[in-house]
């Protein structure tokens, strides 16, 4: 009887998105946070993700937990695709703009990211 070999996901990150202005400019729980999003990257559906799921993910507060999703954003490494209902328990989807979605090639918009002044 043969072994199943089972297949490993894993993530792999553009060297240019890392070395980039708007990743060194991203904080611990921003970038453990889009480590774990990208877990749940699928080519067709907007990822599912809201402030009290990154909460219990990273580990932090509430404040914390959405400071680092608004810092993925406006470091254009996420776009909110749907906005969320807490009544309705329906978290925020999301896309990863350095990865392909619904057929349409990656956006990448962090790299017009900008320093403020």
């Amino acid at each position: 009887m043969a072994k199943s070999i089972k297949r490993k996901q894993f993530i792999a990150q553009d060297v240019e998105m890392i070395r980039s202005a708007a990743y060194s400019d991203l904080s611990g729980n921003a970038v453990k946070l889009l480590v774990l999003m990208q877990t749940h990257w699928r080519m067709y559906e907007p990822i599912a993700y809201g402030v009290t799921e990154a909460q219990k993910r990273i580990g932090c507060s509430r404040g914390k937990a959405h400071e680092a999703l608004r810092e993925l954003e406006s470091h254009g490494f996420i776009k909110l695709m749907l906005e969320g209902h807490f009544y309705k328990q329906m978290a925020r989807k999301w896309r990863i703009t350095y990865r392909e979605f619904n057929d349409q090639k990656a956006t990448n918009d962090w790299q017009n990211w900008k320093p403020e002044n």
